[in-house]
């Protein structure tokens, strides 16, 4: 009874060997840990006179470790395809060899000033091996499916801690890469908990939203640093977020407290998030990234008021290069409602003269100033300072406006100016009106130059609808364009003229983009110019 009791002692001592090592190698936290566990405990679990721990070395095996009865081969480097672990690596299955000196992959030689007569070889993660585990005997052995299993046992083991150590390697790297990333982007990182709703935010975003470096966060103080005017907006899209539909990115106000603020310093922060699930595809959180873009915002707005400048300015040189005919078009009808005043004063002192007589001249006069207050009203549409909110506008009746704008021009009175508009559907669009009559002017006004020195002086201008877009097209019977110019047309102070500043066509490139839509050139006799806008959608 003794002796079965004790047959079985053996093989129990090293399974329960084994899973003290795999609770050992679970613990791990590097591969030098785990090759220090393995050389520890792996004779116990085998049972085997020595152990080895082998790594792969490029085409090399790397004895890295050892622990034996005598001396083995530790820190020495073999080819792969001269010794035995290298052919377990290579083939990707473990060796059960009772006798090496009757097995051909054995290097003999390197073997004989050892005590070793058979072993086990086992590839440390079979899939894409790294390594192998080598147990060895004093003497020739007839294997157990058991010895195997032990061997095998212990391999896997190291297998799965080695795999535990990469992960965690990568998953540093991967943060490492991260804080990189976001400390270049100069982004905080968040990501909040949907079960207890508990707020992890990085020192960056701590610091963005001017949050202390060791409060406990949760959702409120999110939404708390939102500015009031922009939270339900923001909420709208966090919802649709923590509902799986859709990440989002919304640029907000944020009210930034704390004691590295003097006060309450309304900023504007950009929020990115999304949602995470779990494996049962359940979303469990929000993650994302903030960023302070005050600057950002303060440059965009500098550059929109930069811009609104230079259209500005644009409209003023147009404005400019009809001056001669603004004033003699005003002097017109200034000089008459002039005389016709003188007129009605010298009539008023004769007795014989009836009040009819003067209110006909006096009625004649404002005739004349509201001529030409209707001009001073187009000519302010044109040179308004600032840019006006769009709003629905009839893209024919502002071509009506522009081309009594361009008539004032005593020179083009010859010139044969026509507008034929698409009669079976609406060019009705949403734009600012100040900005379009800029364009279509400034088209105009250089088909119109373009026609001077031509035998045949004619300008077309055309206006179609389609169902998504207005085409205009501003044709001439000038000279048309040099390839070369045509290249950069739209490129600023690019100009074919004298006394131009070569910026009406890069302005009105900006404000057709800034639309929705786009200004091209097309070939043709002469020159044809061409810009489109959304059309509007009925309301």
């Amino acid at each position: 009874m003794e002796a079965k009791r004790a047959g079985h002692d053996g093989p129990s001592k090293k399974w329960l060997a084994l899973v003290s090592v795999v609770e050992q190698l679970s613990a791990a936290e590097d591969l030098q840990s785990i090759i220090g566990i393995v050389r520890d405990a792996a004779r116990q679990v085998s049972g085997a006179d020595g152990v080895t721990f082998v790594l792969r070395d490029g085409d090399q095996c790397h004895y890295v470790e050892e622990n034996a009865i005598g001396p083995l081969w530790k820190g020495r480097r073999f080819p792969l395809t001269d010794c035995i672990s290298g052919w377990c690596m290579l083939n990707r299955e473990p060796a059960v060899i009772p006798d090496i000196y009757v097995d051909p992959r054995i290097p003999h030689d390197a073997y004989r000033p050892t005590f070793v007569k058979s072993l086990i070889m086992a590839p440390v993660r079979p899939a894409a091996p790294l390594g192998a585990i080598g147990s060895y005997w004093a003497t020739e052995r007839a294997f157990t499916p058991a010895d195997l299993a032990l061997v095998e046992g212990l391999a896997r083991a190291t297998t799965a801690a080695v795999e535990a150590v990469l992960a965690r390697t990568q998953t540093r790297r991967n943060e490492a890469r991260l804080r990189l990333a976001l400390d270049a982007g100069r982004l905080g990182a968040w990501e909040l908990d949907l079960s207890t709703l508990a707020l992890d935010a990085s020192t960056r975003c701590r610091e963005i939203l001017g949050w202390p470096g060791d409060a406990a966060l949760d959702q409120g103080d999110l939404l708390r640093a939102i500015h009031p005017d922009d939270l339900l907006r923001s909420q709208r899209l966090f919802n649709e977020a923590r509902a799986g539909r859709a990440p989002f990115q919304v640029e907000v106000r944020a009210a930034v407290q704390g004691p590295d603020v003097r006060g309450a310093d309304v900023r504007w922060i950009e929020l990115r998030g999304a949602a995470i699930r779990d494996a049962e595809d359940r979303v469990t959180r929000i993650a994302g990234v903030v960023s302070d873009v005050t600057e950002a915002r303060r440059a965009r707005d500098r550059i929109d008021e930069l811009q609104a400048s230079l259209r500005h300015a644009g409209r003023l040189s147009e404005l400019g290069r009809m001056s001669a005919a603004i004033a003699h078009e005003l002097g017109q009808p200034l000089t008459a409602a002039g005389n016709y005043l003188t007129a009605a004063a010298l009539q008023a002192q004769r007795p014989d003269v009836s009040p009819d007589d003067i209110l006909d001249l006096t009625g004649r006069a404002k005739a004349q100033v509201e001529r030409a207050g209707q001009i001073l009203r187009r000519i302010r549409g044109v040179a308004a300072r600032g840019d006006t909110e769009p709003r629905l506008e009839d893209m024919g009746a502002m071509l009506g406006e522009v081309l009594e704008l361009a008539r004032l021009d005593p020179r083009h009175r010859e010139t044969e100016l026509r507008l034929a508009e698409a009669d079976d559907a609406p060019a009705t669009v949403r734009v600012d009106r100040t900005q379009i009559l800029q364009v279509a002017l400034n088209l105009v006004r250089n088909a119109l130059e373009a026609v001077e020195d031509s035998p045949e002086r004619r300008v077309d201008i055309t206006v179609s609808a389609s169902a998504n877009d207005v085409v205009v097209r501003v044709a001439d019977t000038g000279p048309g364009l040099a390839p070369e110019v045509r290249e950069k047309l739209f490129e600023p102070f690019t100009t074919t003229k004298a006394e131009g500043l070569g910026i009406g066509l890069s302005i009105s490139r900006g404000i057709m983009e800034a639309h929705g839509g786009r200004i091209w050139t097309e070939d043709g006799d002469g020159g044809v110019f061409c810009f489109s806008l959304p059309k509007a959608r009925p309301t």
